[in-house]
This record gives C-alpha cells, structure tokens and sequence, in this order.
C-alpha cells in the first residue's frame, strides 16, 4: 500500500507520518518497495543505515525489527525490540515485537504478558503489524505446546475480524495439526456468580475485563477474591482459563484441580462429572507444562566392539530367527558426514516359526553393524527403547560375541509416555509364503487379516500392561494404585480413560477400555438421557448419550461437532443411530456414511460402505470421479488386479478430462469426503476421524 505524509506512522505511535517522521517518508517508501520484492537483506542494510542517521524512531525501530525477524537474526531482533520498547513503554508495535521476541527464546509467559499489553494498548486500532504479529504468535505457541495462547489469540483475531477468513483458519489447522488435546478442545465461557454474591462487582469487573481482552487485569481482579470467595468453583475456574489464555499452565493445572476439589463436594447430580472433566483438563495441562516430566520411556543406544570376521558375524545374524535384515538408506548418513553401516537388523523378542507367529514378534529394536574404520574399531550399536533393550541386549550379544554397554547418549534422544509407548508397539509382518489369490467379493483380502493380527497383538499387550504401569499423568502412580487411593488419584484414572476411550489416542484399543475400567476398579459409566444435548451435556460424556432419545437436529449437530472434535468413537455412533431414522434426508446419509468409511476396519467394509455412498452421489452433486479414485485404491490394497482393471478403464472413459481425477493428490483419504465434493458435507470429518 503507497504511503503518503496522512498515512499512518509504521511505528505504531498513532499519528500520522507528515506529524511524526515526515523527512522519512521518501526512505519509507523505499523500503516498502523492497519488502514487497522480497528484497528482505537490502532492506534490512537501509533500515540500519537510516537508524544510525535518525536513532530513536519509531517507524525505523519497527521496520527493523520486523525485517530482522523476516531475516531469521533473532538475537538482532531481540536487541533492537528492546530498544525499541525502552524508548516506546506503551507502542502496541513495540511491545508486540517484544512479545515475539520473548517467544522464539521460549519464554512464553513473557511473550503473553507482552502482548496481552500490546492488545490493550492498540484498543480498537489495531495496526496491521500487530494482526500480522498475532499470527505469528499464534504459530510459535502452538509448536511448543501453548495451546491456550494460540487458541485465545486465534479466538481474538476472529473476534475483532482481524486478518482474512482464510488466515484464521490456517492457523486454526496449525493448532489442531500441532496436537491440541482433546480436553482442550472444549471451548468454556467464562463463568458466572450469583447475583446475591456479595463480591459481585469486582467478579463482574474481572468479567468485564476478560470479555475486553485485558487478561492480566482480569486475572489480577479475580485472584483478589480468592480471600473472601475462596470455596467458589466459579471464581477458580475462570482464574485457569486465564491462566491457560496467559501461557501459564502450571497455575491453571492447580485452578482446574481446585474446581475439581470444589465440585465433588458440592454434591449435585453431575458433581462428578464435573469433577473428572476438571482433574482431565489440569492433566493435560501438567503434560503441556513439563513433557518430559517422569515417568518416561527413553530411548537408548547400546555399543559392542566386534572381534573376528564381520562377515561371519552377519552370517550369525542372518540364520537366528530372532533378527530380520533391513534395508540401509546410506544417503542418510553420508549426507551429515557419518559413515554409514554395512547392514541394519530388526531384532525380536520371539522367533520365526509357526507357534511364535500365534503369539506375535514384537519389535525390540535395531542392530547396525559398522566395519572397521581408520579412527574405530569394529563394532555394534543397539537402540531403541530402555524397556526392550533389556530383552534385546542377551539376544543380540550371543550371535555377535560381544558385550553392548550403555554409553554417553547423543543430543536430542527422544523419550515417550508410556501409554505411547505400549501403544506403538510394532510385530513382525508375516505375509503369507505364496501370493494368495485375489479374495472374492465379500472375503476379507490379505492385508485385512495382516492388520487385524497386528493391532490384536498390541491390543492385547496394552492391556496386560497399563493396568500396572506408572504414568506420569498419575504422578507416577498406576492405574491400579491410583483409583485404589481414590479422590482425586481415581478421577485422574477416569479422565484418562474417558478421554482415551471418546478420542481413541490408542488407535487399536477400540473396544479394549470397558474391560480396563473393569481390571483397575472404576464403574462402568451411566448412561445419559437428553433429547437436546447440544449445549446440555459436555462433549466428554456424548459417549455416555441414550443415542435412540436424542432429537434428530441434534443427531445432525453431534455428528458434525464430534468429528471436528475429534470424537471418532461418538461420531461413529451417531452416524449408525442417525441411519436407522426415518426422513432423514440424502445429505444425512452422505455424512453418516463418510464418517462410516472413514472407520471402516476392512476394505470389504470399505467397499460396501462405498456402494451405498455411490448412490447418493448425484442426489447431492458430488464427484463420482473422485469415488471411482477411492474404490481405485481399495482393490490396489486387496490385489484384486482384475477389479482394480476395470475401475481404472472406467475412470479413463468417464472421468478422463476431470482435472481433481488426474491430479489427485495420494495424501487424500480412500473415499476423499470433502466439502469441495458435497455442500453437505462437513468439511473437516474425514481428517478428524481419520
């Protein structure tokens, strides 16, 4: 946009360039035309230049901070926004800068507090700097995990309808996409008290202040009532949610855990609900403050000097069935300038063979075997996790003659939690010795059967182990032990396995947690009756809904807000429920079905879900190119060469010139339910039920 001596200062300051920095405006202009061409390090030289011959303005301290950050000099922009807020205390520019500043040094406590002011002091004029600063806050937040942050400043820039529709949604795709927990996806208003509270007008004026985007004076307000509304759930509940809006998680672990103590003791009908929800929101913001909080399952690497001949010693590995050769992409280490193995082993806990194919190989780990080398001898690294290089370590020092020892780990080792790790378990794949022929139509292909064995197998190992396993989110306790001792110990057991149980974090523990409240002591949960439970019941208890007394507007609404959600299980649900009514329209039944097939456990499930979406295709207007492209892949996964033929021909005669059919992309989902396909359709429940 062409400045002019009545445009507004670049700097923030309010005023208007011709009575601010009018001998700058030429400069300006220049240094606009070259951040439109990208000319970012040009740039960057002028600004500096300029700063030396005008120190102290604020139109080139925030040009130059932004094109140091443009620049990727962040130590530099860390200076200059500093000086910058030195000499500009209360510039919305300046101190947004700052707050950007603070957060790509990891200090985002800071970086809210910043720009909770920079917010507040740009009122109702906010400069595109700080919209375009807001962004990229949002961006950083959410990569390191502040997903209150992110989500309030989101929740802010749609407010005041600041930046496009199609920015805010960007970044409401990078919040989900950076692994927003399920319980914090629930979005919960600020809270209420009750109109003979006696401190009612200060909990109004925090109120106020919060709807303002004034968080820091809503927070500081609404901590001063903690003396005389100490035992009031409403008080501490909005207390963490500012809390969360102001990247201090800790703080609202403790608000929410409060809110919990405070509602069960309330004694209402939902008071343990309210309880468990609570306790589930504090722990997965506990997780966000300390990832790597113990317990923890670490990843480890093991070293063996090899004597004798390396490739007898390979020989050895090749012909016990506890090892199985892996391929070696030497690209990988020649490029960061390492040498690279002369071959890589899969070792498992079981050996090849018939009765150990019943029970399932699990994975341990890998074995790169390195030659002799001018500056190290022979020798073998193990790696991979401490629990199963325990298993590993005898298997592997028989054939290779050697001791492994732990030695110094490399930078950046990675760790998971152990719910993670049990369910990430992998198996030996054992397809079978001949190619088999194509299945018939209704019988289950191959890989089918393959991947039904596999996630039975880590299935079954998840279940014998968590019950007994310590979990960080149990403050180290078990399962077990945790809802033996009861309180808040149990309802942290409950609200792990609601939410596990609702969002499917196992993704092959489908039907394994009804069982597991079973072995570890926990109820099994009540059923909920509501013909309108959009509003009424939380989306943490949907899957507790009497799906048959539910409305069908709200059958409608569950199905779209649970996918989005990413309540697979319950979308599922209210997808099987909503079919089986009467007068639902063809727009239902494309959304019940594409949640469907979206879960589907077999391509012979696939294929049948997908006949009944093809009828439904021109009734609402969709894409049947796209589902030809679909059932495509299906019989390219079961070998049916001869199916697989004739959908192709029949895309090429029909479908030839269909641009999206010849340029599909192979990231999409089998069936490709989108709302470009259907102006029905929810948009986004393919990706959340994936």
């Amino acid at each position: 946009m062409p400045l002019d001596p009545y445009s507004l200062c670049p700097g923030g300051t309010g005023k208007k360039i011709k009575f601010c920095c009018h001998e700058l405006l030429g400069d300006l202009e220049q240094l606009d035309r070259l951040v439109e061409g990208e000319q970012i390090e040009a740039a960057l030289e002028q600004v500096v230049r300029l700063s030396e011959k005008h120190p102290g303005k604020a139109c080139l301290l925030a040009t130059r901070t932004k094109l140091e950050l443009a620049a990727k000099k962040f130590n530099d922009a860390a200076v200059t926004s500093r000086a910058f807020l030195e000499a500009y205390p209360d510039n919305p520019l300046a101190l947004g800068h700052a707050s950007v500043s603070a957060a790509l040094v990891d200090n985002m406590q800071e970086a809210a507090s910043l720009f909770d002011r920079a917010r507040e002091a740009a009122a109702a004029d906010v400069p595109d700097d700080l919209v375009r600063i807001a962004m990229t806050l949002v961006q950083v937040a959410a990569q390191v995990g502040q997903f209150g942050l992110a989500e309030s400043t989101i929740e802010w820039l749609t407010e005041k309808s600041l930046g496009s529709d199609e920015e805010r949604s960007i970044l409401a795709e990078t919040l989900l996409s950076a692994g927003l927990p399920p319980a914090l996806r629930i979005r919960v208003p600020l809270a209420t008290t009750s109109e003979d509270s006696p401190w009612r007008f200060e909990f109004e004026t925090a109120t106020k202040h919060a709807a303002e985007w004034r968080l820091a004076k809503a927070l500081k307000t609404f901590n001063s009532l903690k003396g005389v509304a100490g035992d009031r759930p409403e008080l501490f509940t909005n207390i963490a949610l500012l809390c969360e809006r102001l990247a201090r998680p800790l703080e609202a672990a403790e608000a929410w855990l409060k809110v919990a103590d405070l509602q069960a003791s309330a004694g209402a009908a939902s008071a343990h609900d309210e309880a468990v929800e609570a306790t589930g929101r504090a722990v997965a913001l506990e997780s966000q403050a300390n990832p790597e909080r113990s317990p923890v399952v670490r990843y480890e690497l093991l070293r063996g000097k090899l004597d004798g001949d390396i490739d007898l010693l390979e020989d050895a590995l090749r012909k016990d069935d506890h090892f199985e050769a892996s391929p070696v992409d030497r690209s990988r280490w020649v490029s960061r300038g390492a040498v690279p193995p002369r071959s890589s082993w899969r070792i498992y806990d079981l050996p090849a063979g018939a009765e150990a194919a019943e029970e399932g190989q699990r994975l341990l780990g890998n074995v790169l075997v390195y030659g002799k080398q001018t500056d190290r001898d022979a020798e073998a690294t193990l790696q991979g996790f401490a629990p199963d290089l325990k298993e590993a370590k005898p298997l592997a020092e028989g054939p290779l003659v050697c001791t492994f020892e732990k030695v110094d780990q490399p930078t950046g080792m990675p760790s998971a939690a152990p719910m993670t790790y049990l369910a990430s378990s992998q198996y030996r794949m054992v397809p079978p010795a001949t190619p088999p022929a194509p299945p018939a139509a209704g019988e289950d292909a191959a890989i089918d059967t393959l991947v039904a064995q596999q996630q039975g197998y880590v299935a079954r190992r998840f279940s014998a182990a968590w019950p007994d396993m310590a979990l960080p989110e149990l403050l180290g306790k078990t399962p077990r032990e945790a809802v033996a001792a009861g309180g808040v110990a149990c309802w942290r057991v409950e609200a792990i396995v609601n939410e596990a149980e609702a969002t499917e974090q196992i993704p092959v523990g489908r039907d394994i947690w009804p069982a597991l409240r079973e072995a570890v002591g926990l109820p099994a949960p009540t059923p909920i009756e509501s013909a309108t439970p959009l509003g009424e019941v939380p989306p943490q208890r949907w899957l507790r809904l009497d799906l048959a007394k539910v409305e069908d507007d709200h059958l409608r609404g569950l199905l779209v807000t649970a996918a989005e959600l990413g309540y697979g299980l319950t979308a599922q649900r209210v997808a099987e429920a909503l079919l089986t009514r009467e007068g639902i329209t063809d727009a239902d039944r494309w959304q019940a079905y594409g949640v469907l097939e979206t879960r589907a456990r077999s391509t012979v499930q696939r294929l049948e879900i997908l006949k009944k979406i093809r009828a439904l295709a021109s009734a609402v207007k969709a894409d049947e190119g796209m589902l030809d492209v679909g059932e495509l892949r299906i019989h390219l996964q079961r070998g049916d060469q001869a199916e697989f033929t004739r959908v192709l021909e029949h895309i090429r005669r029909h479908h030839g010139q269909n641009p999206r059919v010849g340029h599909h992309d192979h990231r999409l989902p089998a069936t490709v339910f989108r709302d470009r396909d259907c102006p029905h359709a929810a948009g986004s429940f393919s990706r959340a039920t994936g």
